[in-house]
């Protein structure tokens, strides 16, 4: 090297400015530690979706139960005369009634185990049904659709009676099992 370089090389360099540390790393390490340790929404949430699905799987099958009792049957009395304003409102009562029998019948039969005696006579009514409704689709004047309808309520009434004692004898089955267990200290 050149000497006389050297020393105004060293005297040049001796003049620059102390070099800066490296910034320090602990407060972004922490940042990222602490978002870590921060609960997150799954932890809490994943534990309370369970329970919920718990007590819906306990009290939903309670409230179904209370929901397949049949509906209360109320049927207007028959006149000898009825005016054209009875026969319709009474028409329409007796819509009505069948809907409401309809989407019970409809709710009890997925749910209630039947013996095949009950499920012959199921389909028997059900196939008088389809016969009343085949008379319905030509009855051209209310009071000649009035019998109909009232014949049609009848046998689903029936088929309710039919499908709600498959359902009442499995529910005592199932609160006689609850009974017993609990009688014999069965967990």
């Amino acid at each position: 090297m050149n000497t006389e370089r050297d020393p105004m090389l060293a005297a040049a360099l001796r003049a620059l400015p102390d070099a800066a540390p490296q910034p320090d790393l602990w407060p972004g390490l922490a940042r990222e530690l602490a978002a870590r340790r921060k609960p997150r929404a799954w932890r809490t949430l994943v534990p309370l979706a369970l329970a919920a699905g718990l007590l819906l799987a306990v009290l939903l099958p309670r409230a179904l139960m209370h929901e397949a009792t049949p509906p209360d049957v109320v049927v207007a009395p028959a006149q000898e005369a009825p005016s054209m304003h009875a026969t319709d409102d009474e028409l329409d009562a007796l819509r009505t009634r069948s809907r409401t029998l309809e989407r019970w019948i409809a709710a009890v039969a997925a749910r209630a185990p039947q013996s095949s005696r009950d499920l012959m006579a199921a389909v028997e009514v059900e196939d008088l049904i389809g016969l009343v409704d085949l008379q319905l689709s030509g009855a051209r004047a209310p009071s000649d659709a009035l019998p109909l309808w009232r014949q049609r309520v009848a046998l689903l009434e029936d088929l309710a009676t039919i499908r709600g004692s498959a359902f009442a004898i499995a529910a005592n089955d199932d609160i006689a099992g609850v009974q017993d267990a609990a009688y014999h200290g069965i967990d």
